[in-house]
């Protein structure tokens, strides 16, 4: 069967950073460039989900790029009356579109949370289409997730089954002990990077997975697997840091591995006659209804240099450039990667 001929289903996954999520402007910029670019899912965590929300559902009248590209620029933090060194520092005083610090100094001894999320509120109220958030039928599809805090569970919100809110991307976001817990339905909600910072396996389960069909995942990460040994304490705590947030890809491709034996062993039963005893199998017949995925092309993007403790608050304009610029250019290498091998 020729490539005209093949159904494709593509999706785009999005880690949490806070402002390393520039990077996944770039990326996102390089992406959408191609005009063929439009992932049928997109899903991310924390600034991740923020991204997601904006791609997928920007405000009426914008194109996706338009609206993440709004969000940077109002979440970019002055810090002109700084001296350089000092300039990654300024959002510690808060960011006026992202979050501002407490002042309930009295209520100090009771705080589980340092700063207030109500301005990314009002911020995604103005880029993000509310109704098309809520709406099932809306394409591309988007999920987002947030950690349960009571169940110590993590919870995925599809779009195609029940639309997200607005308070499941700030759930999706509110990372202790920085942020609030959001409260949904009874429930309070963290930040779903604490248990699983790249929702690659959900993703897998929403695709299509039909016996044409042609899967694309592009992962975009924040955080690098690899780095070299810690040295001292201050890169042992960046290195936890990044194994903490880093993806878990290469063991859900393992797994996805097996299950591809599993996939071809039925392929092959179910050439047998339809009388044949194995379809009457329990065995046969269970395994058949649960659908064992197969492998997607997975196309990973990926920041080369490891996560400091501070540069998910660095919302300074020289290092939110910085890093969309390297979010681009890794972006491109990793296409021409793609393309590379297609070929061959």
């Amino acid at each position: 069967m020729n490539g005209s001929s093949r159904a494709a289903r593509s999706a785009l996954v999005l880690q949490g950073g806070g402002a390393l999520g520039a990077y996944e402007l770039g990326a996102a910029r390089r992406l959408y460039e191609d005009s063929s670019f439009a992932p049928d899912l997109i899903a991310g965590v924390s600034i991740g989900a923020i991204t997601a929300a904006l791609l997928a559902r920007p405000a009426r009248g914008a194109r996706p790029i338009e609206a993440l590209e709004e969000f940077w620029r109002q979440v970019t933090v002055s810090s002109w009356f700084l001296p350089p060194p000092l300039r990654q520092y300024a959002s510690i005083f808060g960011n006026p579109n992202f979050f501002v610090p407490r002042l309930d100094l009295f209520t100090l001894t009771s705080w589980t949370n340092f700063c207030d999320l109500g301005p990314l509120r009002h911020t995604l109220k103005q880029l993000v289409d509310l109704d098309a958030l809520a709406d099932p039928s809306v394409v591309p599809q988007l999920l987002v997730t947030a950690t349960d805090v009571e169940a110590g569970q993590i919870e995925y919100f599809y779009s195609a089954k029940r639309g997200p809110s607005l308070d499941h991307i700030i759930a999706s976001s509110s990372l202790p002990p920085s942020f609030a817990m959001t409260v949904i339905d009874g429930k309070s909600y963290w930040d779903g990077g604490l248990l699983d910072n790249t929702p690659l396996g959900a993703v897998l389960e929403a695709l299509d997975d039909g016996p044409n069909v042609n899967r694309t995942v592009y992962v975009v990460n924040l955080f690098p697997n690899k780095a070299p040994l810690p040295r001292t304490m201050a890169e042992v705590a960046e290195r936890a840091l990044n194994l903490q947030f880093a993806n878990k890809t290469n063991e859900d491709l393992k797994l996805m591995g097996r299950f591809n034996e599993v996939a071809q062993l039925m392929d092959a039963l179910d050439g047998l006659p339809q009388n044949h005893p194995i379809r009457n199998a329990p065995a046969f017949k269970a395994v058949k209804k649960r659908r064992y995925l197969r492998v997607p092309q997975i196309i990973s993007i990926t920041r080369p240099e490891q996560v400091g403790s501070f540069d998910g608050g660095d919302f300074s304009a020289e290092t939110i450039k910085q890093r969309s610029d390297e979010g681009y250019a890794q972006t491109e290498q990793a296409l021409k990667a793609k393309e590379f091998v297609a070929h061959v």
